[in-house]
């Protein structure tokens, strides 16, 4: 066999080794009994503890939880005003989150919009959160004003629930909402992963 010849065998060879080398590290020819696995689990963070919440309607005034918020005011609690039929459009709901760390007993207070919209969407001006000390409203853990959100259980799961906006929509009438988590962090509620 000439030189030349079987300088091209052995490259055939070393570029079929090459390729057969590169096929294991894909995965292909992998020993089954084998688990390959990804990176070490102290690289990644670790998940924060598991919490469920479950609401129930209140019977508490969630009007006058809001007056007696010294950081509202009287000047925003007095523009919310009676609707048609001759209610406040103010809804409470008490929540009881559970996790690794105990329960805590929320009362959530949403402020809606009047009903007569003309679109299918569930007007709201925000939701505040108060910590239940006894059958009492304490402190306030949490707040969000804006249009269309509210904070509500979805799903064993404590959430803020925002307009999403699409191109075209009126700003009264958001095509979708988006959620996301909140948590409880020992003091306050916060959002999870925002």
């Amino acid at each position: 066999m000439s030189p030349r010849k079987a300088f091209a065998v052995a490259g055939a060879v070393l570029c079929a080794l090459a390729l057969a080398g590169s096929a294991a590290v894909a995965g292909c020819g992998i020993d089954p009994r084998v688990r390959v696995e990804g990176q070490a689990s102290h690289d990644r963070a670790s998940p924060a503890p598991a919490q469920t919440a479950a609401g129930t309607p209140s019977d508490l005034d969630g009007l006058q939880v809001l007056r007696e918020d010294p950081r509202l005011g009287t000047q925003a609690t007095s523009a919310i005003r009676r609707c048609e039929h001759g209610r406040f459009p103010v809804y409470s709901e008490e929540i009881s989150l559970s996790g690794d760390w105990g329960h805590v007993r929320l009362v959530a207070v949403t402020v809606y919009t009047c009903p007569g919209r003309s679109c299918g969407y569930e007007g709201t001006r925000g939701t505040y959160v108060y910590r239940l000390s006894g059958d009492r409203p304490g402190e306030r853990v949490y707040a969000h004003e804006g249009a269309g959100s509210r904070v509500e259980v979805r799903d064993a799961a404590l959430v803020l629930v925002r307009p999403e906006y699409r191109p075209g929509d009126a700003a009264s009438c958001p095509t979708a909402t988006r959620t996301t988590p909140l948590r409880w962090s020992g003091r306050t509620l916060v959002l999870d992963g925002a």
